[in-house]
């Protein structure tokens, strides 16, 4: 399971420089157009390419999760799978999505381990790994991909797709698709949970229906209330929080803003309960506002996603009670701080290093 987890979470790592610039540059390249209003042929075609690269992010993630497994051999086998999970090559079957390219990510690592075991001849030693492997893999990936996994996860992958939407259209059950996810984010700020909320949503970006930029509206509270909320609550009850707490929060806020979650882990690692709670309640209330009035982004994270929002007062009131709601709740639950928690405290330095 470990090993599972790993291999996910080197699949999203690798994948995320990718998201954030065609992200950026779809949002950029779209403000441009409606702010300028001008729609000039080399903002078209950087627009464009931003969208190649977003439909190519499902081969990218599976050519990392298969490179965790089964090192640089599984690389090319995982993006031929990948690639097919989003591009169907056999007429009458579906795309099988992020849920494919997992697949494809897994089979691709674990056929490399596999062909590796088989003896050849000692004169071929030097060439199996650059030849005969990935070409073995890759064509197995191939029909594997193209057959029984666009049949069958296809035909799955275009259910959740067709539930999601009809969920997001529905005005009286939307509210819940923007609580959860959100909510999934908060909870371990930055962890596996939130990656795979984070990795949904970019999933659904290219959907023609447009509820991949609802969704990722609907996540942005789940991203910025935790360090901005541990931020604000710190300097608004410093009795209530150490000083090393109070001291971060300057760095908390301004992650908050940019939307590194992971800012807020240091002070979850000291009270997890106060902590985690108030930001998971106060998330989903934000991104049940956000999906509720169809509020959608083409931003990515943080303050980035203000200019392309489409409703930019509701995108703000969502953020703005989300952490109003946990910095009120964290300020009530919280207990005053004596001279023996300041004491354990110093024992136990909150050096944290934060990356994205």
């Amino acid at each position: 399971m470990r090993k599972f987890q790993q291999a996910l979470m080197t699949g999203v790592s690798y994948m995320l420089p990718f998201i954030v610039f065609a992200g950026m540059t779809i949002a950029v390249t779209e403000m441009y157009s409606q702010y300028i209003q001008a729609d000039t042929v080399s903002m078209t075609t950087l627009n464009g390419f931003a969208w190649v690269m977003i439909d190519m992010i499902p081969a990218i993630f599976a050519a990392y999760v298969a490179y965790a497994i089964g090192d640089k051999a599984a690389i090319a086998p995982g993006f031929i799978g990948g690639y097919i999970a989003a591009h169907p090559t056999i007429e009458n079957t579906s795309s099988s999505g992020f849920l494919g390219a997992i697949l494809a990510g897994f089979l691709a690592g674990y056929a490399v381990l596999y062909f590796r075991k088989i003896p050849i001849p000692e004169f071929m030693e030097s060439i199996k790994k650059t030849l005969f492997i990935p070409v073995l893999t890759g064509w197995f990936l191939y029909f594997i991909m193209a057959y029984p996994v666009a049949i069958s996860i296809g035909a799955l992958n275009d259910f959740i797709i067709a539930s999601l939407i009809s969920l997001s259209e529905a005005p009286q059950y939307a509210f819940l698709l923007g609580a959860i996810l959100s909510a999934m984010c908060a909870f371990d700020m930055g962890g596996p949970l939130n990656k795979i909320a984070i990795t949904f949503v970019f999933a659904l970006w290219n959907e023609p229906s447009g509820i991949g930029f609802r969704v990722n509206a609907a996540v942005f509270p789940g991203i910025m209330v935790p360090a901005l909320s541990v931020g604000i609550a710190s300097l608004i009850a410093k009795s209530k929080f150490s000083e090393a707490e109070v001291k971060m929060a300057p760095g908390s806020i301004l992650s908050g803003l940019v939307g590194i979650t992971e800012a807020a882990l240091p002070y979850a690692f000291q009270d997890p309960l106060r902590v985690i709670g108030p930001n998971m309640l106060s998330a989903a209330i934000g991104g049940a506002i956000m999906m509720a009035f169809g509020v959608s982004t083409a931003g990515v994270s943080g303050v980035f996603g203000l200019p392309m929002a489409s409703n930019l007062f509701i995108f703000i009131l969502a953020i703005t009670i989300g952490v109003a709601c946990s910095v009120g709740l964290q300020v009530l639950v919280r207990k005053p701080r004596t001279e023996e928690d300041e004491k354990a405290q110093n024992e136990n330095d909150l050096d944290f290093d934060i990356t994205i």
